[in-house]
């Protein structure tokens, strides 16, 4: 019986035999691509439109970040529902109701560099065609020999990935994918799998199950490029942060104030850190590409 800490590509195999052989359920699967370490975290996006609706499907949100997780390519970052609750929280801490000590405040909340859009260009319930290549051509070995058995009357499905820069807002990669599967016969047994663990209509409906399988081959996809990508690459690519002038101050050309004054700023001016300081002074360039040292009190990151 296939169990619940299956690998990824464990539970690739498990969502292609819930309709299958239980001996063929029993083969050993390849490992899942994967990244050494993670490049970057990640907010799952809720596609523009609602395809998933009128398929009896829930949004695949929770389906994206099980794979996201299991890649080791991006740490999810919670948003939505997630972050409600954790204002609900901070909202308990601010009027004193939580108890001392626990930490609970402004500052800690991750960032996300990428944001995953899912989508899908179409779907058949019933596509008709001759072979099934998708995830055994993807992966190989066993997975793929399982899948070369199966005999087409098909429900097919193409899904999209997009990768977005969070910062830049650059479209960073579209990774595909394209499942077909039978109606009706692996032959056999039930699997072994326990279609509870991915819910949402994804695991009751042939349609769910290939949308699932279409959405791992493109995520496969997706890995390929990941594995190129240096951690870190999303922040490096963003331009340097804005910082708001709060005070009247005077950019010097060193970090001093009996240094040459280089020009004066207002309240509500943009100035841009090199990255360069010496205590409470930082070199900083302004919007017409002066640069000078200005005190740090002085300044604050846009929109705070």
């Amino acid at each position: 019986m296939i169990g619940r800490k299956l690998s990824f590509i464990g539970v690739a195999a498990a969502l292609l035999l819930a309709a299958g052989s239980a001996s063929a359920a029993s083969q050993a699967t390849p490992d899942l691509p994967h990244c050494q370490q993670p490049v970057g975290t990640v907010a799952i996006q809720e596609p523009e439109r609602d395809w998933w609706s009128p398929l009896g499907l829930s949004n695949p949100e929770a389906l994206i970040k099980l794979m996201a997780g299991r890649s080791n390519c991006l740490r999810v970052v919670a948003r939505g529902e997630a972050m409600q609750m954790r204002n609900a929280e901070r909202s308990l801490g601010d009027s004193g109701e939580l108890q001392r000590g626990q930490n609970f405040g402004k500052g800690q909340v991750v960032a996300a560099d990428y944001f995953i859009i899912p989508d899908i260009v179409d779907s058949n319930r019933n596509a008709g065609g001759a072979s099934l290549g998708g995830i055994g051509r993807a992966f190989g070995g066993p997975f793929g020999s399982i899948v070369g058995n199966i005999n087409i009357k098909s429900s097919t499905a193409h899904t999209l990935i997009t990768l977005v820069n969070a910062r830049t807002t650059e479209q960073e990669y579209v990774a595909e994918g394209v499942y077909k599967k039978t109606d009706v016969g692996f032959g056999g047994g039930g699997g072994g799998w326990d279609w509870g663990l991915v819910g949402g209509g994804y695991s009751n409906t042939d349609i769910g199950r290939v949308i699932s399988l279409a959405y791992i081959n493109a995520f496969a996809d997706l890995i390929g490029h990941m594995q190129g990508v240096a951690p870190g690459s999303a922040q490096a690519a963003a331009p340097t942060q804005a910082y708001t002038v709060t005070d009247v101050i005077a950019m010097r050309s060193g970090p001093s104030p009996g240094a040459t004054r280089v020009r004066d700023f207002k309240t509500g001016d943009l100035v841009y850190p090199t990255g360069q300081k010496n205590g409470v002074w930082w070199e900083v360039d302004d919007e017409n590409g002066n640069r000078g040292w200005v005190s740090s009190a002085k300044i604050s990151p846009r929109g705070q």
